[in-house]
């Protein structure tokens, strides 16, 4: 099978370049199921903060720049019945996880052995 075309069907894009009505379009599209899966930039975001709706799993594969994105997007899944949000991280990406949850809670963090971070 074409993997472009698999992509394709279930993905819409909405990044900085992308024109208007194309970001409207995607963001129906989201909304009403008919794509799956939204890919989402942080430049997208700090340059036009629209609310995504239709989100019920958010997977943050690089933590924002600013502090103030991370509970922006958290947020807009709010209306979902059973939010969830994965956060991938490093021991690199220390100074934005400090930004988000704190300096102890992130040394805390990125030095445990565990793998898998809960909270509530």
């Amino acid at each position: 099978m074409n993997m472009f075309r698999i992509v394709t069907t279930y993905m819409c894009s909405y990044i900085r370049a992308t024109s208007q009505q194309d970001i409207s379009r995607a963001r129906l599209w989201f909304f009403e199921g008919q794509k799956k899966i939204l890919l989402y930039s942080e430049r997208s975001h700090f340059f036009h903060r629209y609310k995504i709706r239709g989100g019920h799993h958010l997977v943050v594969y690089s933590l924002p720049g600013r502090k103030d994105f991370y509970p922006e997007l958290v947020n807009m899944l709010g209306e979902s019945g059973n939010p969830r949000c994965n956060v991938l991280f490093s021991r690199l990406d220390l100074l934005k996880l400090e930004r988000i949850v704190g300096t102890s809670s992130a040394r805390r963090l990125i030095s445990s052995d565990k793998d898998m971070f809960v909270f509530c």
